[in-house]
């Protein structure tokens, strides 16, 4: 049954990237949960995580509001998040992978935090091209497209270097519907 609900959930997800591109297709909002987003992709992930050796962590704050977003689309973003996390510590062997929520004034903040070598300082501004990567085999669009995704939710996603090791990236969205 898990097999299943994971492809059915990959599924959606590559049904509604293509949507995406298609200028004749809106996204498609609704209420959506931050905390259950979490849940959804940790559960996904949790065997990729295992064949990095990466522990993954959970800091969820109580009681947020939901978001009016395409949950699909969220989920892109956050599997997208998670995975560069993992494949920057599987180059060292594994390390933890922290998710938190918070609230953020009028906005839900997602943060995804690595202990990998981090973001490299003169690489910062550049990360967000389209065909940008620093990953050996990588596309240059995950964060591209996650930014612009989180920019059509009326949200942002942007990059910090960890103290120590490691990065985070967090993305905020509004509590309340653009108007």
């Amino acid at each position: 049954m898990r097999i299943e609900e994971d492809g059915r959930r990959a599924s959606e997800i590559i049904t509604h990237l293509k949507s995406f591109y298609r200028k004749d297709v809106s996204p498609q909002r609704e209420p959506v949960s931050a905390n259950h987003l979490v849940g959804e992709m940790l559960m996904l992930l949790r065997s990729e995580a295992d064949r990095h050796s990466v522990v993954m962590r959970t800091e969820l704050a109580e009681d947020l509001p939901s978001v009016s977003a395409d949950r699909v689309q969220l989920q892109q973003v956050l599997m997208n998040l998670m995975l560069n996390g993992m494949e920057a510590m599987s180059e060292q062997g594994g390390g933890e992978l922290k998710i938190s929520t918070r609230r953020e004034g009028g906005d839900v903040m997602v943060s995804v935090s690595d202990t990998g070598p981090g973001i490299p300082p003169d690489k910062m501004e550049e990360i967000f091209n389209a065909f940008f990567t620093t990953k050996v085999g990588g596309t240059g669009m995950g964060l591209a497209i996650g930014s612009t995704i989180m920019e059509s939710h009326g949200g942002r996603l942007w990059p910090t270097v960890n103290p120590g090791r490691g990065a985070t990236f967090q993305f905020t969205l509004p509590t309340e519907p653009e108007a």
